[in-house]
């Protein structure tokens, strides 16, 4: 595939990428509202009353990461910005389930793992074709 293939690919891909990937990511929002039911049901880990606060904020941060990915689909000045910090904070989550893959807590974390992975490396050939600009066509 080609320089000129790859940039074509991404110029067409990336509204999709951005609404499918920040769907995934939104949902993440559901250990805001529903922290309760998304720790067992989602994560896989006890509910643990004394941990609520840090989870609705961990849950109201990232969902809100999905929402701005999804609005980065519909506003090309916010791809670049939002590739960068979404960039950085699924590598985060990579390497702290791949570090931790031997403990039975990660066990809620293989879906996350795979999308969080998803958006790293398409990331990093969105920037190492398209440098730091918008993509062409929206």
């Amino acid at each position: 595939m080609g320089f000129e293939a790859l940039r074509h690919f991404f110029d067409r891909t990336v509204r999709p990428f951005f609404l499918f990937t920040g769907a995934g990511t939104a949902l993440v929002g559901l250990y805001a509202v529903l922290p309760s039911w998304a720790m067992p049901n989602v994560a896989k880990l006890p509910y643990l009353q004394d941990y609520t606060i840090i989870i609705q904020h961990w849950g109201i941060m990232v969902g809100l990461m999905g929402i701005a990915m999804m609005l980065a689909a519909l506003v090309p000045q916010w791809r670049v910005p939002i590739l960068l910090y979404s960039a950085l904070e699924k590598s985060f989550m990579v390497w702290l389930v791949l570090s931790n893959a031997h403990s039975s807590f990660v066990s809620g974390f293989w879906v996350p793992l795979v999308i969080d992975s998803t958006v790293v490396i398409y990331t990093i050939g969105y920037f190492a074709v398209c440098g730091f600009r918008p993509a062409s066509t929206d």
